[in-house]
């Protein structure tokens, strides 16, 4: 019969040899690195921890400060466009009613529209034609005329009439916009209905992995950079030099030599993107293994 020692692990076949053992030099020595070992062992740990969790910390307190930094610019380029359309808005407003439609803008249609248009086959369209999908069919008349203009392609300034008063009012970045039509958008539904077609078509036919095609694809109903920047270039009204002549409108599609082009943010996009498709990965990547 083998017998191990608890303090230092040797074996040994007879209880009598492991009494003896025990008293031994050699069993003590190896025991008392064997316990020296355990407490670095779990002082480093205890240290790797502390570590993680500065890290951690830390990471958050720079996460609340851009945040911070980016809630602050919003505001003053808010308050900096607030004040160029005050100072601006009687010179100029009428001459937008030229170009926009009569139609004002009703929020409770765009969440029906919302509801129609985008679906889980809209959604796979490429994201120029899937853009262009919601300007013709929820962001024109049915004479095919704008109800939103961007007017200042620099700040992301856009106008449309308002469906109470019938004025003018202006939205920043399209944020009151693209709020509904994120309402409006039925996610939960378009996210499994386009997960079941990429998987089914990978497992027909394989070709692209199903889930960082779907991560891709899904950030469309994000309503974000790609989006506003697209609306703005259908849509930009730009002024003539003279004070006192109209405005003139311009496409950016025709005309884009005379415009400042947006610069956007891809970094945060594709950190998105990437967060999802990890996120779908570990949940159903052994179902297509």
């Amino acid at each position: 019969m083998e017998i191990k020692c608890d303090l230092c692990h040797l074996v040994v076949k007879r209880r009598t040899d492991l009494a003896r053992h025990k008293k031994s030099d050699n069993c003590k020595k190896i025991n008392n690195i064997l316990n020296t070992i355990i407490l670095e062992n779990d002082k480093y740990k205890n240290e790797i921890q502390l570590l993680k969790q500065e890290s951690l910390d830390k990471d958050k307190q720079i996460k609340l400060l851009q945040e911070k930094s980016e809630e602050y610019r919003k505001i003053v380029e808010k308050a900096a466009t607030k004040t160029t359309i005050k100072n601006n808005n009687n010179n100029y407003t009428n001459n937008y009613l030229n170009y926009i439609s009569s139609e004002p803008l009703k929020f409770k249609e765009i969440k029906e529209q919302a509801k129609k248009y985008i679906n889980s086959v809209s959604v796979m369209y490429d994201d120029d034609d899937f853009h262009d999908h919601i300007v013709d069919n929820i962001l024109k008349d049915k004479s095919g005329k704008d109800k939103v203009l961007c007017t200042d392609i620099n700040r992301k300034n856009f106008t449309y009439k308002d469906e109470v008063s019938g004025k003018m009012i202006y939205d920043p970045e399209l944020e009151r916009l693209r709020e509904q039509l994120k309402k409006g958008t039925d996610i939960r539904q378009i996210r499994a209905e386009l997960l079941e077609k990429l998987v089914s078509e990978y497992e027909q036919n394989g070709g692209v992995d199903p889930f960082k095609q779907f991560s891709e694809i899904i950030q469309k109903l994000n309503f974000g950079n790609p989006f506003v920047d697209h609306i703005a270039k259908k849509t930009y009204v730009k002024r003539c030099a003279s004070n006192d002549s109209p405005v003139c409108a311009t496409s950016l599609e025709t005309k884009n030599t005379d415009l400042e082009l947006i610069d956007n943010n891809f970094k945060n996009e594709f950190n998105e993107e990437e967060e999802e498709y990890q996120k779908l990965l570990a949940e159903f990547g052994n179902e297509i293994n």
